[in-house]
């Protein structure tokens, strides 16, 4: 046994030593390959008509990346130098590229990927695509916008606001599935990279019938300051789903949509606790005289901070009224309350 466990042991250290020493050729050769690729593209982009034996060293260079892309591990690495070079470089160099990368046959790989049944190839093809800005494929890369793994969809949408950028904003027509809220943030990060004088008209998407939709262009609306769908909000703070309504009176209140504030208090019955809250958030900006004795119904309130804003809203609009208020009584919250405020007035 003892003999046995020797031979064995010995075996699998020389087995080690040789992993060990392919690993390393394997790395040095990849390094080796991958700085040839970098020399050879340089040289091709720099390439001038008026040089000696242009077309040769051209030809000579486009055969060589040919000879390479039929190899997938050389493949990976003619991909990556080109998407990392590509993004040092502006102008006519980008045309160039963009042109090589067709013909030498990356381009045909990138799109074969759209075609596999392994949904994480058809996201690597897809990203592929969007990083380098291959535009003539949207037809195919739109058939992913409703995709059943995140990821796909995920991938799909970056590549049309990447590349279309505001306009890119019409996969949104054929949604039929939700925006998580990590999609939706990197949507939003994109999307602030715009000009956002280019921006697209937003009101049919604030009445789509995907709430997801309606959350994201909420968010649009809030960012690029969009005041001119102040009907369409006003419309939205009753729509059907809770969510939505919220989020439209987050943003009514980031606007201060004065016109809001009678619809809800006239509605005050059927609104949410959550609802509630947020129209003594708007009030808090945007109240008057007229809404004292409005305020006036809710200083007792059983929530303590729709009571709170409406003593503190009563005491910012109408110094006398809130002078004539019991100091005292028995909810102690109120008691509370109003001792804070005059302290911080200075009574």
């Amino acid at each position: 046994m003892v003999i046995v466990l020797i031979v064995v042991i010995v075996v699998l250290v020389i087995y080690l030593k040789v992993l060990r020493n392919d690993i390393r050729n394997i790395e040095a050769k990849k390094i080796q390959y991958t700085a040839k690729i970098e020399q050879l593209l340089v040289k091709y982009l720099y390439l001038e008509e008026h040089q000696e034996n242009y077309c040769k060293d051209q030809k000579d260079i486009i055969d060589t990346f040919k000879i390479g892309v039929k190899n997938s591990r050389k493949r990976r690495i003619i991909n990556y130098t080109f998407l990392k070079l590509s993004q040092q470089i502006s102008g006519n160099m980008i045309n160039i590229m963009r042109e090589l990368y067709d013909e030498i046959g990356l381009f045909k790989f990138a799109v074969n990927k759209l075609k596999s049944r392994n949904w994480n190839i058809i996201a690597l093809g897809i990203r592929d695509l969007r990083q380098f800005e291959v535009k003539k494929v949207s037809n195919l890369v739109e058939k992913f916008v409703n995709h059943n793994k995140e990821e796909v969809r995920r991938e799909a949408h970056l590549y049309f606001l990447e590349l279309f950028e505001f306009e890119g904003l019409n996969f949104l027509d054929n949604l039929k599935l939700p925006l998580s809220e990590w999609d939706q943030i990197e949507l939003l990060l994109e999307i602030e990279k715009f000009d956002n004088q280019n921006i697209l008209e937003v009101d049919k998407w604030l009445k789509s019938d995907n709430i997801y939709v309606i959350l994201f262009i909420l968010n649009i609306v809030k960012i690029f300051n969009k005041l001119e769908t102040k009907n369409i909000l006003l419309e939205l703070i009753f729509h059907k789903n809770e969510v939505v309504r919220l989020k439209t009176l987050d943003v009514v209140i980031h606007f201060e949509i004065i016109e809001a504030k009678d619809l809800l208090i006239n509605n005050y019955d059927k609104l949410s606790l959550k609802e509630k809250v947020l129209l003594f958030k708007l009030l808090e900006k945007v109240a008057t005289q007229n809404d004292v004795p409005f305020l006036l119904n809710y200083i007792t309130d059983t929530n303590f901070e729709i009571k709170s804003k409406a003593l503190f809203i009563l005491r910012k609009i109408d110094e006398t009224v809130y002078e004539n208020l019991e100091k005292v009584l028995e909810d102690v919250d109120y008691n509370r309350i109003i001792k804070f405020l005059d302290y911080q007035y200075g009574v």
